[in-house]
């Protein structure tokens, strides 16, 4: 009986530990990200069977995102989304998961709070971090993130929810200098067309 004791205390001992290590690792990913005044990065999408390539302009929790039908910018409180198709812009003031869904990068945060950590499978260039949700009300259920072993940039993305998971794989990862406000707002005068529909 006391050996049972023993080798569960040592396998709860061993969760423990992992879910620390792994926690590390994002731990230390966030603070280089923060380190830089703003980052650039190409990728290459997956969602429901569609694929597109697209760029995204991160500074702290502001981004502006581009694919080939639509941009995003989100200033921090306010996201504007224009779609190149119809001419239109969707002014909203989304909720964390709302912007967790348009910024890959959200996991910075995410991990922080209602989500347990564990490693996946490390290989020698990557550590694999896995968040499971602990509560059913978060629209991400489970989140893959492969981090590289010397950089600390994240490599792969996966999330998945309630309907189909969104897969990114990033091709380029560089650090920039400090972008204007601006960078992160909808300006009219660019867009003089576009039908812009307030949904605050």
């Amino acid at each position: 009986m006391q050996r049972i004791v023993f080798v569960i205390w040592c396998m709860a001992l061993s969760l423990v530990a992992n879910a620390q290590a792994a926690k590390s690792v994002l731990d230390r990913a966030s603070s280089e990200f923060r380190k830089c005044p703003s980052v650039n990065v190409t990728f290459e999408v997956a969602i429901g069977g569609d694929t597109d390539n697209g760029t995204i302009l991160l500074q702290g929790n502001k981004f502006y995102t581009r694919l080939s039908n639509t941009i995003t910018w989100f200033d921090g409180k306010t996201m504007w989304s224009y779609v190149k198709d119809n001419e239109e812009v969707n002014v909203t003031e989304p909720k964390p998961a709302q912007v967790a869904k348009m910024n890959p990068y959200a996991f910075l945060d995410m991990y922080k709070n209602g989500y347990d950590i564990a490693f996946g499978v490390n290989t020698h260039d990557y550590f694999e971090v896995v968040l499971t949700t602990k509560n059913d009300k978060n629209s991400i259920k489970k989140a893959v993130i492969r981090i590289d072993r010397f950089s600390y940039q994240p490599k792969y993305i996966l999330m998945g929810g309630s309907k189909a998971d969104l897969e990114i794989k990033v091709t380029s990862y560089k650090k920039g200098k400090k972008q204007a406000d601006t960078a992160f707002k909808f300006n009219k005068k660019k867009y003089p067309n576009a039908e812009v529909i307030d949904l605050r």
